[in-house]
């Protein structure tokens, strides 16, 4: 009884904690941002229905007594015409983007979704599968404005979290098509894969446009309405417009016509003027740089795993049911997405990247070595026949910590707001491509290196990417879109910047100096009744100020 007295009050001091955690939560806007976000990947659950839908639908129409009954080669089509049409996807929602807005086009990405799942679902030969798989790897290229749309509504202290949420709801419908597949014929769980784009079109119909893109198109007052909406706070949402507002002006006036001359040079300027961001910097170097994280991810082998789950546990033999294994990758991928969203709040990029690419290889490089030795034998007479099983459950884990969700979580943060959301699409389609590229030929892989090679192969891929990512990934953990805009730009231009919105010069006295005029001079305005003097950073300043303010002395 007395250990029970004793753990009452802990119980309800728990709950009580919990609580007022959630109100907190609710309170000052993040819930909102939360359901927004929710909303926005419910495209994300769907690119996980069409990855892992060939997965089980390959070995149902490669039974014996199939209705669809397809060759080696019509099966590897049917795997990559869902990915060979994502890169038009990708640069359809990049101009989309932009014209239409992100909201808009996270709508618009659920119909070729419906179209695609439909026209699988009544396939009764194999063009119509073609079409559908088609015209739904529209939509997952298209589903890349999903991040886009995470990253501009989220605050810096949560977008890591909240964008790493897009690969949470990838695995959760990967998971769910493994589930579906193994209980129900493959032209009813194309069916029931329609509902999810549905329930995604009316739920981004509830939320509030991108405040950036609202900004950037001329509409504050459309901006301030999604920012109060999704902060909860007035105040809060004023601040951020202003900063918004700020970042707008500053890349109109680095991007500005020249004094007018002819019309012919005029338009000759114009022209000029509409290219140039593409080619500062801060347009190319992300550009490199996602480009190559992209061609490791893809070398790795992640996505063959996603896409032929059940056909490679058929080669390399786990001593389970093909579908049950398939199902335990799903949900150890699920479980690990979450997992690797929370770490993104408490690790750095490159860490993470360094250490997935690192287990990655290790997972590879151990399962090609199991599948060189024992290979000769059949899998019921292989030793410790669960091996291969562990190393793609290793390789999922630290694939989800990092490699998997890296690439495309970034591709919302490193491009500037003016050509965000083209260069985006322009780097998720050439990523999709990669993708194409690596479903199609595994297949002709496997029969030149054979498993072990192909393994090996997947490793070594992993290895130099976890060098690579060491050597020239940025860092964007916790700092805002601008400053992340600001580290590949000129360094006389991030100079400038940065002494403008962080140093300042006023002398020893600030009796007339409030918080909020700190505020607008680290937005490079001059605090008022302030006179100019000694030079001092904003927060090594305003720390003296509350000290001396309090009575104590520095």
């Amino acid at each position: 009884m007395e250990w029970k007295r004793k753990t009452e009050p802990d119980c309800t001091y728990i709950v009580t904690m919990i609580a007022k955690r959630m109100w907190k939560i609710w309170k000052w806007g993040i819930a909102r941002t939360v359901a927004a976000t929710v909303a926005a990947h419910g495209n994300s659950v769907s690119v996980g229905l069409c990855q892992g839908y060939s997965a089980v639908l390959l070995p149902q129409l490669q039974q014996d007594g199939s209705q669809l009954m397809v060759t080696d080669e019509e099966a590897s089509w049917i795997a990559s015409l869902g990915v060979i049409s994502n890169p038009i996807g990708a640069l359809l929602a990049g101009f989309l983007m932009e014209i239409f807005g992100r909201k808009t086009t996270v709508k618009l990405t659920s119909l070729p979704y419906i179209i695609g799942w439909v026209l699988i679902s009544l396939s009764d030969n194999i063009f119509k599968l073609y079409a559908g798989r088609f015209i739904s790897g529209l939509a997952v290229g298209m589903a890349t404005a999903s991040y886009v749309y995470v990253a501009e509504i989220s605050q810096a202290e949560q977008r890591g979290m909240l964008s790493a949420s897009g690969p949470v709801h990838v695995s959760l419908g990967v998971l769910a098509v493994y589930i579906l597949g193994f209980i129900a014929p493959w032209q009813r769980v194309a069916a029931l894969c329609t509902l999810c784009a549905l329930l995604s079109f009316i739920a981004m119909c509830a939320v509030p446009e991108s405040p950036a893109w609202l900004s950037s198109h001329g509409r504050p007052a459309e901006a301030l309405s999604a920012l109060v909406w999704l902060r909860r706070n007035p105040a809060t949402a004023e601040a951020e417009l202003s900063e918004l507002m700020e970042t707008v002006a500053k890349e109109k006036n680095n991007n500005c016509l020249i004094s007018p001359i002819s019309s012919k040079r005029r338009n000759m300027l114009a022209v000029k003027n509409v290219l140039k961001p593409f080619l500062l910097p801060t347009a190319w170097k992300p550009f490199i740089i996602l480009l190559l994280f992209f061609a490791f991810q893809e070398g790795s082998g992640i996505y063959i795993i996603l896409y032929y789950a059940v056909n490679l546990f058929q080669e390399v033999g786990t001593g389970l049911n093909e579908y049950v294994a398939s199902i335990v990758v799903g949900g150890v991928r699920l479980v690990m997405s979450v997992v690797g969203a929370i770490l993104m709040n408490s690790f750095g990029r490159k860490t993470l990247a360094v250490v997935s690419g690192l287990g990655m290889a290790i997972s590879m490089v151990v399962g090609g070595g199991y599948e060189y030795f024992y290979s000769h034998l059949p899998p019921t007479d292989r030793p410790l026949a669960w091996v291969p099983l562990i190393c793609v459950l290793g390789h999922v884990c630290v694939s989800m910590m990092g490699f998997l969700q890296l690439p495309w979580m970034m591709n919302g943060e490193l491009f500037p707001l003016a050509i965000r959301g083209v260069m985006g699409g322009i780097v998720a389609s050439l990523a999709h491509l990669f993708i194409f590229v690596s479903v199609k030929t595994y297949p002709d892989l496997m029969h030149a290196l054979g498993t072990n090679g192909t393994l090996w192969l997947f490793g070594a891929a992993a290895l130099l990417g976890a060098v690579y990512c060491y050597m020239f990934l940025p860092e964007t953990r916790g700092k805002t879109l601008r400053e992340i805009e600001l580290e590949f730009s000129p360094k006389e231009t991030c100079n400038c910047e940065e002494n403008a919105k962080t140093r300042y010069t006023m002398k020893s006295e600030l009796s007339g100096c409030n918080k909020n005029e700190f505020n607008r001079v680290e937005n490079g305005r001059t605090p008022e009744n302030c006179d100019i003097t000694d030079v001092f950073t904003v927060e090594e300043r305003y720390a003296k100020f509350k000290r001396e303010g309090n009575g104590t002395t520095t």
